[in-house]
C-alpha cells in the first residue's frame, strides 16, 4: 500500500540502511518499457518531478532519518538544491521553469505550505493569496496557470494563480477517510479517496467541463499513486494489503480498458508517480508518456527512482 501520506506527515522519518543500487526486475506489459534507473544511492531518492528538460526530486541529507532537501537539475548541467537552511522540503510538479514544492517548518516539520520556485533564475516566487493556510497544505502540481494540492489530508483544492479562482474538487468528514492529490496536468486532473483506507478510488477531473469521474478499478485491489498525461491516461498503482504486495503500475485511458504496464517484484513497492509527455514517435501516430516512480525497498527500507516509457497508438480521427 502507498506511504504518501504517512511520509509527507509531521514528525516525519524514514529508516533506511545505506544500500548501492537496487536489483529490480519486472514484467512490462504492451507499451511499456523496461524500467530505467534515474536517481539511485546511498541517499534516499524521492518524489520525483519533471517537465522539458528540468528534472526535481527529494533527497535525504543523510541514510538514516534524515530530513529532506529538494534538489532540481536542467539537462546537461549539475543539481542544485532548492529550498532554504533550516527547512525540509519535497517536490510537488513543474511548469515550463516554474517548480511547486512543499515546505515543512518548524521543530520536527510542525508546519507545511506550498512555494513556487523559479528554475531558470533560482529564485523564490511569490505565492498568491489564499493556497496556504493554517492547516497542512501538501503535494502540490501545477499546470496552465493552476494548482492541484491537498489540505490537511480532507481537501483537494484547484487554485487559478492569477484569477484566485478556486474549486473544491473533493472533500471528506472522516477522520479514518483521506484524500491525497496527484497530478494536474493541462486540463486534467487526477487524485485518491480513501473512505476509509483500503476503500479507495482514483478521479479523474476534467477543468473543461468542471466534471469528475472514477475510474474502474480491480476489485479487492488497494490502488494509489495516481497521476495523468496531458491527454487524460491516468496511471496508478494497484496492489493486494501490505508493502510490496502484488504491485502493479495501471494505464487508464480516457477510452479503453485498463492495462497493466509494470509488474514490481515482491517486496518492492511505488509511493509517487509522475507522467510527463516527452518527443513523440512519427507524427500523428504515437505519443509516450515517461512515467516517473520513486521505488521503495520493504525491508529494509530503501528509495530510489526509477522511469518507465509509456507509448500509446493515437486513435485516428473521427
Amino acid at each position: 500500500m502507498s506511504v504518501t501520506q504517512q511520509r509527507r506527515k509531521r514528525n516525519f522519518a524514514v529508516v533506511a540502511l545505506a544500500a548501492a543500487g537496487l536489483a529490480v526486475t519486472a514484467t512490462v506489459a504492451i507499451g511499456g518499457s523496461s524500467p530505467a534507473p534515474v536517481k539511485a544511492s546511498s541517499r534516499e531518492e524521492v518524489s520525483p518531478t519533471a517537465g522539458g528538460d528540468w528534472f526535481a526530486w527529494s533527497r535525504s541529507r543523510g541514510k538514516r532519518e534524515s530530513p529532506f532537501d529538494v534538489f532540481a537539475q536542467q539537462a546537461g548541467h549539475a543539481a542544485f538544491k532548492v529550498n532554504r537552511k533550516g527547512t525540509q522540503a519535497f517536490t510537488g510538479g513543474i511548469d515550463g521553469t516554474t517548480l511547486v514544492y512543499q515546505l515543512l517548518r518548524g521543530r520536527l516539520g510542525a508546519r507545511s505550505d506550498l512555494r513556487l520556485f523559479d528554475l531558470a533564475t533560482r529564485h523564490q516566487l511569490p505565492m498568491p493569496a489564499g493556497v496556504n493556510s493554517s492547516k497542512w497544505e501538501c503535494c502540490g502540481t501545477i499546470s496552465g496557470g493552476w494548482i492541484l494540492y491537498s489540505r490537511d489530508a480532507q481537501l483537494i483544492l484547484l487554485r487559478n494563480l492569477t484569477t484566485g479562482e478556486q474549486r473544491v474538487l473533493d472533500a471528506i468528514r472522516n477522520r479514518r477517510g483521506v484524500t491525497s492529490a496527484g497530478q494536474l496536468n493541462g486540463s486534467f486532473a487526477v487524485w485518491r479517496r480513501c473512505d476509509p483506507h483500503p476503500n479507495c478510488k482514483i478521479f479523474r477531473y476534467d477543468l473543461g467541463s468542471a466534471s469528475a469521474t472514477a475510474l474502474p478499478t480491480a476489485p479487492g485491489k488497494v490502488v494509489y499513486s495516481p497521476s495523468v498525461n496531458e491527454n487524460g491516461t491516468v496511471y496508478y498503482v494497484q496492489s493486494n494489503r501490505g508493502c510490496g504486495k502484488s504491485v502493479q503500475l495501471v494505464r487508464q485511458p480516457v477510452d479503453g480498458g485498463a492495462q497493466v504496464i509494470l509488474s514490481v517484484p515482491a517486496g518492492r513497492d511505488i509511493d509517487v508517480t509522475y507522467a510527463n509527455g516527452v518527443t513523440p514517435g512519427p507524427p500523428g501516430r504515437v505519443r509516450t508518456t515517461r512515467v516517473y516512480y520513486d521505488l521503495l525497498r520493504c525491508k529494509p527500507r530503501k528509495w530510489d527512482i526509477y522511469r518507465v516509457d509509456d507509448t500509446e497508438a493515437i486513435p485516428p480521427p473521427p
